[in-house]
């Protein structure tokens, strides 16, 4: 724990000016925690007192939650710069609504829920802009949702690797994933004996290979996975 401007000054290039840039009206005295989780470490735990608004400034994390009738589910991903914690703040929400687990190493900053309101009211551009970007995140949410509730679990399975796929860039030769079965299983809904039915499925179509275990996707069988999504959505 620090004060901001010892944490600004004790932060390295190119993150320094950027960090002072956005924390000029944080207030003065206000504290900063600095945080650094290994891959697959756990930021915030659903139902835990909503006490800290989180900034990731490096790496990326999974947002997840408790699904009826499914045992994890994953609601979105996400990379940094981003923030943590801002619906409960700003919501009056008590208790974290979801678990934010990291997907790979990360650094944040993390800040009192009193003084990241205080500064919201200093700082109407930021407050502003953070609204926004709320929204924009649950508008993109809701329509995965949407997206999701009409596939069936082969449809969520081939929908998520079309995903992963594009996550990687412009169309590369090939690319292999590093989720787990069960990471699949908590973003698409399923159990991890459905995606694992599922992938058998594509695999026997030629549409996804397995290699050392783990799942791998060429530039054609990403285009022959999009056709097989087209199926799913003229169901």
């Amino acid at each position: 724990m620090v004060k901001v401007g010892e944490y600004l000054e004790a932060e390295s290039e190119p993150f320094r000016k950027e960090l002072r840039k956005m924390l000029a009206k944080y207030p003065a005295d206000g504290q900063v925690y600095p945080i650094t989780l290994s891959a697959g470490e756990s930021l915030i735990h659903e139902d835990d007192p909503t006490n800290m608004v989180y900034y990731l400034i490096k790496g990326r994390v999974s947002v997840v939650t408790n699904q009826t009738g499914v045992s994890r589910y994953t609601l979105t991903e996400a990379a940094a710069p981003e923030f943590f914690g801002e619906y409960e703040a700003l919501g009056g929400i008590p208790r974290y609504i979801a678990e934010v687990r990291a997907v790979t190493p990360c650094r944040l900053a993390a800040f009192p829920v009193d003084a990241y309101l205080l500064w919201m009211r200093c700082d109407q551009e930021l407050f502003f802009l953070h609204v926004r970007w709320i929204l924009n995140s649950y508008i993109n949410q809701t329509a995965n949702e949407r997206s999701l509730h009409f596939l069936d679990s082969d449809g969520r399975v081939v929908q998520f690797l079309i995903r992963a796929y594009e996550k990687c860039g412009d169309m590369p030769e090939t690319v292999r994933l590093t989720y787990t079965r069960m990471e699949i299983a908590e973003t698409t809904g399923n159990s991890v004996r459905t995606v694992n039915r599922a992938v058998s499925r594509l695999v026997e179509k030629h549409l996804v290979s397995v290699k050392n275990g783990k799942l791998q996707i060429t530039a054609a069988q990403y285009e022959a996975l999009k056709k097989e999504m087209e199926s799913f959505l003229l169901k």
